[in-house]
């Protein structure tokens, strides 16, 4: 605590330190404001597009609704299939998420606190995933999938989403496992904790921002994935919401409110869980940031 008041009284002892501290504060502000807007203005602009008749888009296109047409999102829903696509989009994007934290945990418990032969060589090479660009996979994949008699199922999405997100989540768990306080890890293992107890019930617990942040972005990837459904996915009765929005923009690419309607379909659910884990996934990042340094 009085570390704290010392450097207090040490950054506001003059004028020009508070001034200085003061802009500092006044650009990463504005920096943020600015960042935010980027973000949320396509957000703003597609929701209420999505809400206005075809006139008003044309007469009114930044400005509120005069009158909410929340007929928009019905048609969308029925004219487009988006229940199917939805319903196709959760079960890859469960199963995918599911499958991540469970293996990654595993895997980044082993790298993390487990001693064996070759494990650095053995995480170097599990990392080159991350520098491998997705393109580069599309096609073997095909094959792969096409030689499983998986082609256009789920399971050519699910796991092929599970593996190239592995690398990822095994990096940010090991490096928050790493970073738990010893001394706890010690104490389970001298109350008898097996490595299997030591990870259930200290590891898991203690690293739920971590989890929560891992859930969140593999989320939101698994569901907004375009390219591999393109490549492994041919039929429309298999076809998820991203792909089924954009054969939907082919048909109705004249109408603005109808195109942004389904839109919002889409990304509405990466939202909702963004919004309910959005304290667990600020405090793994925070956590990870501060363990970094």
């Amino acid at each position: 605590m009085s570390v704290l008041k010392v450097s207090s009284v040490a950054l506001f002892s003059s004028p020009k330190r508070r001034l200085q501290f003061i802009a500092r504060s006044m650009f990463y502000t504005a920096l943020a404001g600015a960042v935010s807007l980027v973000i949320l203005i396509p957000i703003y602009l597609t929701v209420v597009t999505g809400l206005k008749d075809r006139h008003e888009v044309v007469a009114n296109p930044l400005g509120l609704p005069a009158e909410y047409i929340w007929e928009n999102i019905a048609a969308a829903w029925e004219g487009g299939n988006f229940d199917r696509y939805f319903v196709n989009s959760i079960m890859v994007t469960i199963p995918t998420v599911t499958g991540v934290l469970v293996f990654s945990t595993l895997a980044a418990y082993a790298f993390a606190l487990l001693s064996f032969p070759g494990k650095e060589k053995l995480f170097k090479v599990f990392l080159a995933g991350l520098t491998i660009p997705l393109g580069v996979l599309s096609i073997p994949l095909f094959y792969l999938m096409n030689s499983f008699k998986l082609l256009d199922t789920h399971w050519a999405l699910i796991l092929p989403e599970i593996g190239i997100s592995m690398p990822f989540g095994v990096l940010l768990l090991r490096s928050f496992i790493q970073d738990l306080p010893s001394e706890i890890l010690d104490a389970g293992r001298i109350d008898g904790c097996t490595d299997w107890g030591l990870l259930r019930h200290i590891v898991i617990p203690l690293s739920r921002p971590a989890l929560f942040s891992l859930l969140i972005f593999n989320f939101t990837w698994s569901w907004n994935e375009f390219l591999l459904a393109v490549v492994l996915l041919q039929t429309e009765s298999a076809r998820t919401l991203p792909l089924g929005l954009n054969f939907f923009r082919g048909r109705y690419s004249s109408n603005y409110p109808l195109l942004m309607a389904g839109a919002t379909i889409t990304f509405i659910p990466v939202m909702i869980v963004y919004i309910l884990f959005q304290r667990h996934f600020i405090k793994g990042i925070v956590a990870g940031s501060v363990s970094g340094t």
